[in-house]
């Protein structure tokens, strides 16, 4: 009995490490361009850099060459199968946002986006905060 136990929990071990080993099934690093087609008909375009599903937006520093911008703090970061999903959060003065994006992985060179941008105010005249918003999708190409 204790033979067939040890063996059933060795089997339930190595499953365990299997699955977890392999629930990334994807590649996300690289340098991702592309737009986003926001649901008031116009498009925004973003760069991301993604390093080991950590996830940094992009700008042209003084020198002219790219570099990671972290004024958008990455909060929750998670790759699981096709999919890599990450929350930005940042804040300024009276305001305060989120952003969310879902990308799968389509291709070796593509990525599929769904976004939302979330966005609070703080409002005297209301007595507590407004908000606005938007949702969008598209597509990130590897540079």
């Amino acid at each position: 009995m204790k033979t067939k136990l040890t063996t059933l929990l060795t089997l339930l071990l190595l499953i365990t490490i299997g699955n977890q080993a392999s629930a990334q099934a994807r590649d996300f690093d690289g340098l991702w361009e592309g737009k986003i087609n926001k649901d008031d008909g116009s498009t925004m375009e973003i760069q991301l850099y993604i390093e080991d599903n950590n996830v940094y937006a992009t700008y042209i520093d003084s020198d002219g060459d790219l570099a990671k911008d972290l004024s958008k703090e990455v909060i929750w970061s998670k790759g699981f199968g096709q999919q890599l999903n990450f929350v930005w959060m940042n804040s300024g003065g009276v305001w305060t946002e989120t952003q969310i994006f879902s990308l799968v992985w389509v291709s070796s060179s593509k990525l599929s986006v769904y976004y939302v941008r979330h966005v609070s105010n703080e409002s005297d005249e209301f007595n507590g905060n407004t908000d606005w918003g938007y949702t969008g999708t598209g597509y990130l190409y590897l540079e």
